[in-house]
């Protein structure tokens, strides 16, 4: 396992936080580490990951909708995500190969540096940014 891994596990473990399943990828050159979770918004259950490496970066990553993008809905939603991709700093929103609208926060941290206080802090965060707009993302998704 990675130090940065090490590190968030031991700041789980400390307050006995239970929240997350922790995956170690095998054979990944990177030692990557998947913590997955869930953000619950809007009475929906988001599938949510900490993924952390032998980088400097660390991602945490948000499904905010399953296969959602279309060939009849592709250009509302990708300037959708653009709209907020420009208005909002610390995120970045995209469609991956499924078609599923995901939610991407990097955060810089040393291999021995990722901080879990800061972690929960970025974490706090998304979740507002959720609270906050997954309505309307979703009116626009269901158009």
């Amino acid at each position: 396992m990675n130090k940065k891994a090490e590190q968030f596990k031991k700041f789980l473990d400390e307050r006995k936080v239970t929240a997350f399943q922790m995956e170690e990828i095998a054979d990944d050159p990177q030692n990557t580490v998947a913590f997955r979770s869930f953000i619950a918004v809007e009475g929906q259950q988001l599938p949510t990951m900490l993924i952390v490496d032998d980088s400097v970066f660390s991602i945490i990553r948000v499904q905010i909708a399953p296969q959602v993008l279309k060939e009849d809905n592709a250009d509302a939603l990708l300037k959708l995500a653009n709209t907020q991709n420009m208005t909002y700093k610390p995120f970045k929103l995209f469609f991956d190969g499924s078609g599923d609208l995901i939610l991407d926060t990097c955060m810089v941290a040393e291999n021995d540096g990722l901080e879990g206080e800061a972690v929960y802090r970025m974490f706090n965060v998304i979740i507002g940014y959720l609270n906050d707009n997954y309505r309307n993302i979703m009116k626009a998704v269901w158009r």
